[in-house]
């Protein structure tokens, strides 16, 4: 028997590279494997990452008409769920897994998932396109998203003009705070770089999904949320960021995001099962191989996102090697 996942990874400014490291074996648990496919590979992934998903398999078909993935997006807690219970063999999501999920996977299997990097996205501030404000400090969207203002800002955000908006009647027209869904990794990623856990407002608005929270942006000049590389559409324009403590405004440019040089990048991951000494399901490394390819990356940056620079991506490809 064997065992397949993929997970994806979405941390904060500082990303890291390297695989997660915890013990490969739990004292008295032993080593099992998910049993052989007999129906179609799964991926649950992450919301923000379907569209790209869908692509990938897309062009995968296009030289292998027989290859299939049943693509199922939910939120990232759900995505690290299924994949701990064996109901997914890839896992793509828009964070790391917590210590408590890797916990109970390792539990489960007997040692730890398999993390491969496939890409980089960002975590961009959403305006609609008409919306005249032109940056804004990390330390602001704390005072304007929180109560509690961890990242030092001196005093509560709810106007336009608390963010220096003076054009016309801007300067009193009231925040409208657009949060991602309660367990989607955008949401836990916001919360740990930029409101460091504080509370959040009761009157931030909740979005279900990317295309709720476009649609209310787009819908109101007043509105501003946060989303994905792949969630910037002709409806809505992303604001530069300028660093907590920071005096420059970055801007969420795909060569920044390579570089590391805008502060909310983040690296995409797909985490898979696979028991030690063992081979990785058929399908799974076909899918893992593409997406570590030029067509995969290519179809990477045709939904929106970053491809891995060379020295990264010839890092993963080794993790593959059967």
């Amino acid at each position: 028997m064997e065992c397949c996942v993929i997970h994806l990874i979405f941390r904060g400014f500082k990303v890291r590279f390297h695989s997660i490291l915890i013990p490969m074996l739990l004292a008295g648990c032993s080593i099992q494997a998910q049993e052989p496919l007999k129906s179609n590979p799964t991926a649950i992934c992450s919301l923000a990452l379907e569209p790209l998903m869908l692509l990938c398999v897309e062009e995968l078909r296009s030289t292998n008409p027989q290859f299939k993935l049943d693509v199922r997006p939910n939120v990232a807690t759900e995505v690290a769920k299924a994949l701990i219970e064996g109901r997914s063999q890839l896992a793509p999501i828009t964070r790391e897994f917590k210590p408590e999920e890797l916990a109970s996977f390792t539990a489960k299997w007997g040692y730890a998932p398999t993390r491969v990097a496939i890409g980089m996205d960002a975590l961009v501030i959403l305006v609609q396109k008409n919306n005249p404000i032109k940056e804004i400090k990390i330390e602001q969207l704390d005072a304007a998203w929180t109560t509690t203002r961890k990242n030092g800002w001196p005093k509560d955000i709810a106007t336009w003009g608390d963010l220096g908006v003076s054009n016309g009647n801007w300067a009193l027209r009231p925040i409208i705070c657009i949060d991602r869904p309660e367990g989607s990794g955008l949401r836990e990623f916001f919360k740990q770089t930029v409101t460091l856990g504080g509370k959040h407002k009761d009157t931030n608005r909740p979005s279900t999904d990317s295309a709720t929270l476009v649609e209310e942006i787009a819908s109101n000049q007043a509105a501003i949320g946060y989303g994905s590389l792949s969630e910037v559409f002709n409806i809505t324009r992303a604001v530069g960021v300028i660093p907590v403590g920071g005096k420059l405004t970055i801007d969420p440019t795909r060569e920044n995001v390579a570089n590391g040089t805008y502060p909310l990048a983040r690296v995409i991951y797909i985490y898979f099962n696979r028991a030690p000494g063992r081979p990785i399901l058929p399908p799974v490394l076909e899918f893992m191989r593409f997406m570590l390819s030029p067509r995969g990356q290519r179809q990477m940056e045709l939904a929106g996102l970053v491809a891995l620079p060379p020295d990264l991506m010839e890092m993963n490809t080794r993790r593959l090697a059967n």
